[in-house]
């Protein structure tokens, strides 16, 4: 299939098909500019996409359906990278109607229906639309109130020019806390999340005092966390920081526990 058949199957499939709808409880997310990116359960039936999965809505398009993410990566082109980082380019699509859609670059968490990434109207990141996204099914989720345990985490943010971060995270379930930090050597590139709030109750952390740097100079601080635990005992994790008006710092990030 070519370039344009795809960009069209795609394109009908965000505008045309399937029912609009809420996203139900059982997926959870969160997107750092709703403007922007929303994303939530699927419902979209229709050639490669499946409803009831972990899905997004371009909302630069006023589409109202939300397409799974499983049914775009095949769609996507791929990195090299472990995860693996899904890259889907309209931003120079013809005919320009599929402009609209933006720039993709997204990954999934291990084997779970549980998904993160970014959007930008451009292939720039630096373009003033930059949002990160994070959604996932949390049906049978659990959260320890006692305990610690670290994750092995990826993150994106900017991919094209910082490549794919990594790093560890670290949860202390006791003390009702999650901190770490994804980073690329080679360019320079980190994030680190501060100290995160674990609600167990709900599956959820929060914080207001992630921080970004280049090469150990800060470039961003003060940034929102938000993100949540899935699976059984929390054994997966994804969630974002955003840093405002400084949106080309903004990371999605995701991993499962060592």
């Amino acid at each position: 299939m070519n370039m344009h058949n795809k960009l069209s199957v795609i394109a009908v499939s965000l505008l045309g098909l399937g029912l609009s709808g809420i996203a139900q409880a059982e997926y959870v997310g969160a997107a750092s500019n709703t403007t922007n990116i929303q994303v939530g359960q699927s419902t979209v039936n229709g050639g490669p996409h499946v409803a009831g999965k972990a899905g997004v809505s371009v909302a630069s398009l006023g589409a109202a359906n939300f397409v799974d993410f499983a049914g775009i990566s095949a769609y996507a082109s791929t990195s090299s990278t472990s995860p693996t980082v899904y890259t889907l380019d309209y931003s120079t699509a013809a005919p320009t109607d599929h402009s609209n859609m933006g720039h993709f670059n997204f990954a999934k968490v291990g084997s779970s229906d549980i998904w993160f990434g970014e959007w930008s109207q451009t292939s720039s990141a630096s373009d003033g639309t930059h949002s990160v996204y994070y959604v996932g099914d949390n049906t049978g989720t659990t959260v320890p109130t006692n305990g610690t345990a670290t994750y092995a985490v990826s993150g994106i943010s900017n991919f094209g020019s910082n490549g794919l971060l990594s790093g560890t995270f670290a949860a202390d379930f006791a003390a009702g806390t999650l901190r770490g930090a994804v980073s690329n050597a080679s360019s320079g590139y980190a994030v680190n999340i501060g100290t995160a709030t674990i609600d167990a109750s709900t599956a959820a952390f929060s914080g207001s005092g992630a921080t970004a740097t280049v090469s150990g100079g800060s470039v961003a601080s003060g940034g929102a966390v938000s993100g949540n635990f899935y699976g059984a005992g929390a054994a997966s994790l994804a969630g974002i920081a955003s840093f405002g008006s400084s949106s080309v710092y903004n990371t999605a990030f995701g991993g499962t526990k060592n």
